[in-house]
């Protein structure tokens, strides 16, 4: 009995808060307030049968129904999942619709697990439904299980092929898989029916980019720069393609662009700040990039590999040399290729022979003079190649530069990369007349000549 009362007491207090939260005390003329009372009515006496019999159908119906339409969905769930209780043993209850309606409450407050298991209840009612199909289509893709989501969301479509909200989930599924392509078709109809949604409009261009039109994405993302949402990630959009398409210039405006915009969401002001300074340092202006990457430091230390750009760079900066090596232009790295062989050892009596870029790394040839013995002259040849890279040169890099020294009858062989070499590598090379230097070593001499 006292159960009963408390249950009556629960519902009333919800009953009147709904009431102080829906309605305003105006003329009873007013069709609005009619409606509101005709419900305060309903919704009494909803309660009080439901402190009689708290699996009373009727009642459960009616508030469920009125808390649901008027959009209080926490408040409509707790009645729909009774409903969806008895319906195994009640006919009169529509369960298909119950357990839709309990599933859909249950993924406004994005409780995506829990949805599930009620949509998935309804389908097996009717398994036609666009709302059933729809809103699995939603679940399943916030639970990242496309392969699931595009089949109901296509069911969905058959119902409703014009649904805006249907063919924006569909397309957002395809490109989550990186079938750009497939996600297209369904941008489209969603831009032809509302030629103002942003978010269509944003993935059309980013879509457009990954499948090779991005000029036309440009002139897009140019249109969305004023935008308070898509504007930061358009400039980020735009100017990557431009970085990519080795235009750093027009992406350094991009981004800088960006950066100018009020009220931009930190995620994308991060994301700015770490592309410009990629640029930045792409054109040497390394200051300026070092920077930047101090503005992240101070919002995020871990972010992306800003630790390793900082040291990179800083050295960078202060090693003129180490400049032209990583990053100088063809000629100026070839020039210092020849100033580090022909001062590879203090006192080396050395002449420049010949000199070789291929796309992988330069060749320099040199010619070492000494004096025998026997106060002869003895001269020797001296093959340098010489990697940019900053990764790991690997076995077969070392086993081409060693046939090349046999070809040209060498005397000696040194390969250079600004990174290391493998272990591969370095075994293959005990024994052979090869010497690897990596950056460490590297360091040191460019310091010396500097």
């Amino acid at each position: 009995m006292y159960f009963l009362i408390f249950i009556g007491v629960l519902v009333l207090v919800a009953v009147s808060i709904f009431l102080v939260l829906k309605g305003k005390s105006t003329s009873g003329k007013n069709t609005a307030d009619i409606t509101n009372k005709n419900e305060a009515k309903i919704l009494k006496d909803a309660a009080r049968k439901l402190e009689k019999d708290p699996d009373n159908i009727a009642a459960l119906t009616q508030l469920s129904e009125i808390f649901y339409t008027n959009g209080v969905f926490d408040k409509a769930l707790q009645y729909y999942r009774s409903l969806v209780r008895i319906a195994p043993v009640h006919s009169e209850i529509d369960e298909a619709k119950v357990a839709l309606r309990a599933g859909i409450c249950l993924c406004k407050a994005q409780e995506w697990g829990e949805a599930l298991k009620y949509l998935l209840q309804s389908s097996l009612k009717d398994g036609s439904n666009f709302d059933v199909n729809y809103y699995l289509g939603l679940v399943y893709s916030n639970l990242k299980d496309y392969s699931k989501a595009v089949p109901c969301l296509k069911k969905a479509l058959i119902v409703n092929p014009a649904s805006t909200q249907a063919n924006m989930l569909v397309a957002r599924c395809f490109y989550e898989q990186h079938h750009f392509k497939e996600a297209l078709p369904y941008l489209k109809v969603v831009i032809a029916a509302e030629p103002n949604n942003k978010e269509a409009m944003f993935d059309y261009a980013d879509v457009m980019v990954e499948e090779g039109h991005g000029e036309k994405s440009i002139k897009i993302f140019s249109h969305l720069r004023p935008d308070p949402v898509y504007g930061a990630k358009s400039c980020i959009r735009s100017g990557v393609y431009h970085y990519n398409q080795g235009d750093k210039k027009t992406a350094i405006e991009d981004f800088t662009i960006g950066l100018k915009l009020s009220n931009t969401p930190q995620a994308d002001l991060l994301e700015l700040k770490y592309r410009l300074a990629l640029c930045y340092f792409d054109t040497n202006r390394y200051k300026e990039g070092l920077g930047l990457l101090s503005e992240i430091k101070q919002v995020n230390p871990q972010y992306k590999d800003i630790a390793q750009l900082v040291g990179r760079y800083t050295e960078l900066s202060q090693n003129s040399n180490l400049q032209i090596y990583l990053a100088g232009s063809v000629s100026d790295f070839i020039a210092l290729c020849r100033r580090i062989a022909t001062a590879w050892e203090k006192g080396l009596n050395a002449k420049f022979q010949d000199a070789h870029a291929e796309a992988g790394y330069t060749d320099i040839t040199i010619e070492v003079a000494s004096r025998g013995a026997n106060g002869s002259d003895l001269k020797e040849t001296w093959l340098f190649r010489f990697f940019r890279t900053t990764g790991a040169t690997g076995e077969i890099y070392v086993r081409e530069f060693h046939e090349a020294v046999q070809n040209k009858r060498i005397n000696k062989g040194i390969c250079v990369t600004a990174g290391v070499f493998s272990d591969g590598a370095r075994k293959y090379a005990e024994g052979r007349p090869v010497d690897l230097v990596e950056r460490d070593k590297l360091d040191v001499i460019l310091k010396r000549i500097n």
